[in-house]
């Protein structure tokens, strides 16, 4: 998977609950309350699972770690497990940290690439419908609303975005990217907290001695 194509990257949520106003259109009404209640938002901390699956063949990578997110464009994707590896956005500048193959990659993404990524669909959907068609998905388990996002350009790298969200509270808890390659990338996020103040040394990546650096 390329880690640089920032929604299969990653993806997360939370905050107060928010009234959102009535709507015959259940996306336009999970659009507005998710909106809403993003607009509260300074940071978000949150635990995630992160699979990668193909139609047919079943999950094939499973990872965890933890998301720091100062909104609107500054996050930390911790991975964990036996390959554990850091990717810090600053901007719209990016940093992979591989300890196993010492080795740390370095991007600068333009503004058309960091709208395809994460922060955009982490700080509250704001502005998606000038890029996205946006329905109403299968009605999720628990009292979820499910938004089905389809992208107006062919340019992305994926056909669809699945989002769920808790309907009492406008928190996505679970995002899915179904990549135009086949594959489907998903990231559940689970203990969230908001609005904690998060260390500026998070954001700051200082390359350890004898790394190489990679910018492609």
């Amino acid at each position: 998977m390329n880690r640089f194509l920032l929604p299969g990257l990653i993806l997360l949520i939370f905050t107060m609950p928010a009234a959102a106003q009535e709507s015959s259109d259940p996306a336009v009404s999970a659009m507005e309350l998710v909106q809403k209640t993003y607009r509260h938002l300074t940071t978000i901390k949150a635990n995630f699972v992160q699979t990668e699956e193909r139609p047919g063949v079943g999950i094939s990578n499973r990872e965890e770690g933890k998301l720091s997110f100062v909104l609107p464009d500054r996050m930390r994707w911790d991975y964990m497990g036996s390959k554990p590896h850091k990717v810090v956005i600053d901007g719209n500048l990016v940093w992979m940290y591989l300890p196993t193959r010492n080795q740390v990659i370095k991007r600068k993404m333009s503004r058309e690439e960091m709208r395809q990524g994460a922060a955009t669909f982490l700080g509250g959907l704001e502005g998606l419908e000038d890029e996205f068609t946006v329905q109403a998905g299968n009605k999720g388990p628990g009292g979820r609303y499910s938004l089905d996002l389809f992208p107006v350009s062919e340019k992305t790298p994926y056909d669809r975005i699945g989002i769920l969200i808790a309907q009492d509270s406008g928190i996505i808890e679970r995002i899915s990217i179904h990549h135009r390659i086949g594959n489907i990338t998903t990231i559940t996020f689970s203990d969230i907290e908001t609005n904690t103040p998060l260390p500026e040394e998070l954001f700051q990546w200082d390359v350890p001695v004898g790394t190489d650096i990679i910018e492609p």
